[in-house]
């Protein structure tokens, strides 16, 4: 491996629109060491209004025609969280792209802060033709709703068969309504395209998101931000709302909606998705109220439908496929 210094490029605003506040990044040094260790150095100075940070580093191989992410397992020292002041990363390049460093390699240095709303662009909430309203974030290039839908009627008003956990309407106002996949995809057949194009029973300028499109929400959590892997993505998604969460504050509750405890996979809502584990109707039987949540998809999967969930129990979003007369949650995206 050359050694050689680094060049570099700064951004200090956010990632794809992804946050609405983030740290400024100066005084940036790079190099490698000269010890034949390989170890990269980047000292830069953060600055800020908030107390706590993530630092978020991605590097070009090719000059800056295109960035990869820097796996945690390389890097070290200030990543986050961590407040204002000077700071210092020390990252192996060997770990993540063996001989590809040179005098071209550049990196990508941005700081954010958790927990930040990330509106959607021209509104921020979307009407239900119930009169529901939802609040919407922006994740990368998609805008989310920030809770389960909660419909009664599809968009030209006919009736449709909402499920509320344990058959108890105060569920569906705490956790949204439970539905089967024919149910939401409301005569559409189904999709697998990004986006899906299928409206099912979103409100009008909304769809059912795709397995595609729910693998593009955490492939670009994990491709993007440091601290993320497809270990904990699920638990930057989840509500922040935990029996005893070590967050404290409002996230620690026994109120429903909430997870159950968890010392480990607590959520931190970082980007405003807020799941909620539900829970869903399978078989006859009700069944993870506050420990699991589930989200169809638009995809079959042979006779099955593929969805996704999160538990209380690890941090991760499972990506798996089950009967399409299961009842499960349902987000829209945006179109």
């Amino acid at each position: 491996m050359k050694k050689s210094i680094l060049l570099f490029a700064i951004l200090c605003f956010a990632l794809a629109s992804a946050f609405s506040q983030t740290g400024s990044i100066t005084n940036v040094q790079v190099a490698q060491r000269s010890d034949g260790s390989g170890l990269v150095d980047v000292y830069f100075d953060l600055s800020g209004t908030e107390n706590s940070y993530f630092t978020n580093i991605r590097v070009s191989f090719d000059a800056g025609v295109s960035y990869v992410g820097i796996t945690s397992a390389s890097m070290s020292g200030d990543i986050g969280p961590t407040s204002p002041g000077s700071k210092h990363i020390v990252w192996n390049p060997t770990l993540d792209q063996p001989n590809r460093y040179s005098p071209q390699t550049k990196l990508k240095i941005t700081a954010y802060v958790l927990g930040t709303s990330n509106p959607c662009p021209g509104s921020s909430i979307v009407e239900d033709i119930d009169g529901n309203i939802y609040q919407a974030v922006q994740i990368g290039d998609q805008c989310w709703m920030a809770e389960n839908l909660n419909v009664t009627r599809n968009s030209s008003g006919a009736n449709i068969g909402r499920i509320c956990y344990s058959n108890n309407l105060a569920n569906c106002e705490l956790y949204g309504g439970l539905y089967t996949w024919a149910t939401m995809m409301n005569g559409s057949a189904s999709s697998n395209g990004n986006p899906s194009g299928v409206q099912g029973i979103c409100p009008n300028g909304w769809h059912i998101p795709s397995d595609a499109e729910w693998t593009e929400l955490t492939d670009y959590l994990i491709n993007n931000y440091l601290d993320i892997t497809a270990s904990n993505v699920g638990n930057k998604l989840k509500s922040c709302r935990q029996v005893s969460s070590p967050l404290g504050g409002d996230c620690s509750t026994s109120t429903h909606p909430r997870w159950d405890y968890n010392a480990t996979y607590y959520g931190t809502n970082d980007f405003g998705f807020s799941a909620l584990p539900g829970g869903r109707l399978y078989g006859g039987s009700f069944d993870s109220l506050g420990s699991y949540g589930y989200w169809w998809s638009s995809t079959e999967n042979s006779s099955n439908a593929w969805y996704r969930g999160m538990g209380y129990y690890h941090g991760g979003v499972h990506r798996d496929s089950n009967n399409q007369w299961t009842d499960y949650a349902v987000r829209c995206v945006r179109d």
